[in-house]
């Protein structure tokens, strides 16, 4: 499970994955950013990011305080959109997407008040972003590929095909070591989001 082959050979079987989560990422940022962006619906979105950043500024210490609420928030969000892929593989790309909406649209508010974006990327996004979309791509790469090999398992099965499940299986197997992997980016995202990206925004 943890050798380096089988490490490989779970990679190959996930990246196209992995590439697609990223080009619905980066579509979602393009059309966010779009006079046809659903306003209203991104609207909410930022209330609930508003409410966070509430707390951690009432906190007697903030830096800790948005530590936890990130790490808690992104493992277990994560977490869940890797086991819901299970529903043909849906859910990972709602989640893609729409938090591509988000940004896109955040970036065009930004524009839109005179300040800059590249800015915000820099300074509010870049630092912890590498580590914690990297993670969301990984873990929705692989519930992109369990709602698939398990529509195929199913598929196969009823077709009385030789070792249908062979896929899912070997997709499980390839996911404990890339969970643990989700978890390290993630702590290691909301290390640097809750304090170099703190410092720079603030």
């Amino acid at each position: 499970m943890f050798s380096r082959q089988r490490l490989l050979s779970s990679w190959k079987e996930i990246r196209p994955y992995f590439i697609f989560a990223i080009i619905l990422f980066f579509a979602g940022i393009v059309i966010g950013g779009t006079p046809n962006a659903p306003a209203e619906f991104l609207e909410q979105q930022l209330k609930g990011l508003n409410s966070i950043a509430d707390s951690v500024h009432k906190s007697d210490n903030p830096e800790m305080t948005m530590f936890l609420l990130i790490a808690m928030n992104n493992i277990f969000n994560t977490i869940l959109i890797m086991g819901l892929g299970l529903i043909a593989g849906i859910m990972p790309v709602i989640m893609l997407v729409s938090n591509g909406l988000l940004i896109g649209f955040l970036m065009k508010a930004v524009a839109a008040e005179g300040h800059s974006v590249w800015e915000m990327i820099f300074k509010g996004l870049l630092p912890h972003a590498l580590f914690e979309l990297s993670a969301v791509f990984l873990a929705c790469a692989f519930g992109m590929r369990f709602g698939m090999t398990l529509f195929k398992g199913i598929m196969g099965t009823a077709l009385g095909k030789k070792q249908p499940w062979q896929p899912f299986v070997s997709t499980a197997t390839g996911a404990v070591p890339a969970l643990i992997a989700i978890v390290a980016f993630l702590l290691i995202g909301a290390v640097i989001e809750s304090t170099i990206t703190y410092w720079l925004v603030s």
